[in-house]
């Protein structure tokens, strides 16, 4: 005869494993990169109007397979990236995990308000995302790995 206990303990492992498999299907069905990217920085994306960078049009900027790990010597490409003011530029996300381009102090992961792409699902694209007009160096990091750094230079 099984105890209560054991028939109580039972029933909650099924409820668990229910539950996981309701997740992992979702997870599927959905897919990974749109369940978790829900943020994008709509200021940049509104005011991204197409401004000429560089060569004209849009700039693009990778953040390659593998940049995920932290021991690898892989990061933002290019970078540095020179563009003037104003242009454009799209992050292109070939990695497998989410990432962004947040402007800022990398080595305290703090956001200084300048630029931010928002999460950037795998296998994506960022929103168009408009440099400043002023001159300068702009450093930016991703905010779920901090190791993950580039710089933006603005110049004429």
């Amino acid at each position: 005869m099984i105890s209560t206990n054991h028939f109580r303990n039972a029933v909650r492992k099924i409820g668990y494993n229910v539950t996981f498999i309701i997740l992992a299907v979702s997870f599927v069905i959905v897919g990974p990169s749109e369940a978790l990217a829900q943020g994008t920085n709509t200021t940049n994306a509104t005011n991204a109007t197409g401004v000429s960078g560089g060569q004209g049009g849009q700039i693009t900027v990778v953040m390659p397979a593998g940049s995920l790990d932290p021991n690898s010597e892989i990061g933002y490409d290019p970078d540095p990236v020179t563009v003037s003011p104003g242009a454009v530029i799209v992050w292109d996300n070939q990695d497998n995990a989410l990432h962004t381009a947040t402007s800022g102090d990398p080595t305290t992961a703090v956001p200084d308000g300048i630029f931010d792409t928002g999460m950037v699902g795998a296998m994506t694209q960022s929103q168009p995302v408009t440099m400043p007009s002023e001159l300068g160096e702009y450093t930016y990091f991703c905010t779920l790995h901090p190791y993950l750094t580039g710089t933006a230079i603005v110049e004429s």
